[in-house]
Parts: C-alpha cells; structure tokens; sequence
C-alpha cells in the first residue's frame, strides 16, 4: 500500500474500510495539540480511577491517578460573607475520603467584645448544639500579659477566643485561625481538634490562644457553623481542606 499519510481533517470511514494503519505508524509529527486540548476540559482534581497514559521507559502504559499523587491538601468546603449574617455554614466539607482536615477561617463580628463560637454539623446538616463540646484555649497578649484561659467541659459549641472587636473599631479581619480536625466523618469515634486562633480584643489588645478540644458524642459530622456569642458575622473567609493521606 504506498499511501502513508493521515489527512488532515482525519480518515473517513470509507478509507478506513480501505486502509489499515500499520502498527507504530504514528508518530509525533502526525499528532496535532488539538488531540488534547479539543476535547472537555476536567475541572476538578482527577479521581483514584482516572487514568492517563505515560511513556514507561519507552513503553506506553496507562496509570491510575491514585498511583501519581502523593501527599497534600483538596479544598472540601468554603464559605464566606461581605454583610451582617447570624452565621456562616459550610454544609457537606466532610467525607470518607479524609481522615483528617485543615481549616483555615477569619471573622470579624458585628458587635464589639463578642466570642467567636463554632459548632459541628451533622449527617443531616443540623447543627449539633448538644452540651457535648468539651475544650481549653489559653491566651496571651502581644505584650506578654496572660489572658483568661477559655474553657468548658460541657459547651454547646467551642469557643477558641473571647472578646473579639467589632467591624467597626479594627481592621478586618478581627480574628483568625488554624485548626486541625481529625476523624470527622466518623460515627464511632469522637472528633478532636487542636489549633491556634489570632484575636484584636475589644479593649483594643491583640492575643495570641492555642489549645484543643473534643466533641463528646460519636455521630458522623458533616460541615461546620460560624457564629458570635451575640450580634452578627459582619464578614468572615473560611476553607476547609481534606489532608491526602500519603
């Protein structure tokens, strides 16, 4: 057969009823981008059975993209408000996936010298306001002064600050933090979380708090609720991050 090219444009199925293409024929001069860039974009991190091919010391081979990733974070979940809202949710962060998550948040509330207060979710995306958070947080303030330890065995939802100035007497944001949550997801464990919070107290102190805590009942959680002691969430950033096992 002396015809060795592909046309432009792709082969017809008349020519291909006609024609057969030889075995390694074709090579990277015939492959135009399009082959790639053609086709649906995936716009979200691939799942563990997706497959892509690669060249295994000149063998092409398919790959699972479980067997490519490693180590690292996948955003779960966010919220956020620019106005005054009782609260901020952030519905459905958790799965079975991760064992362990990341949040990352700020808020700023809407009366001055309220608490930054945070409740867990359960399978139905109630929020889970049982005496059952159990947790201490010591503070310190930029010029070394100790603040009051917060604390409480039997809470309705944990408090990793206390005293937080208004929007309207600090920059934003008022307060931010870092916490670590493992084993949310679970309906036979209890969930424990450890972190540090940032706090521009309304007598006008920056403190620094760290501690940890638990919730004292086994049910399978599912999101996160952001609030005040009292007044509003007068704006607020938040991510939730399920940590890759690696």
């Amino acid at each position: 057969m002396s015809k060795t090219t592909i046309p432009t444009g792709g082969i017809t199925a008349d020519a291909i009823n006609s024609t057969l293409i030889a075995d390694d024929a074709i090579s990277e001069e015939h492959l135009d981008a399009t082959a790639i860039t053609g086709h649906t974009a995936l716009a979200a991190t691939p799942a563990d059975t997706d497959e892509l091919i690669i060249s295994d010391a000149g063998t092409l081979k398919r790959i699972d993209f479980s067997h490519l990733k490693s180590g690292g974070m996948v955003l779960t979940g966010s919220g956020s408000t620019s106005s005054n809202v009782s609260n901020v949710s952030v519905a459905n962060c958790f799965n079975s996936t991760y064992r362990q998550y990341l949040l990352i948040f700020d808020m700023t509330p809407s009366s001055n010298g309220e608490n930054p207060r945070i409740q867990f979710q359960d399978g139905s995306g109630s929020n889970i306001n049982s005496s059952s958070y159990g947790y201490a947080f010591s503070g310190q303030d930029f010029s070394g002064g100790s603040e009051n330890t917060v604390a409480n065995n039997n809470d309705t939802a944990f408090q990793p600050g206390q005293g937080t100035k208004n929007q309207s007497n600090t920059d934003y944001p008022a307060t931010s933090g870092v916490l670590h949550i493992i084993n949310p997801f679970s309906s036979s464990n209890n969930v424990n979380f450890m972190g540090t919070l940032l706090n521009r107290g309304n007598n006008g102190e920056d403190r620094a708090y760290a501690g940890a805590g638990r919730l004292n009942v086994q049910t399978q959680c599912t999101g996160l609720t952001f609030f005040f002691g009292g007044g509003n969430v007068n704006n607020a950033t938040i991510k939730v991050y399920g940590i890759v096992d690696s």
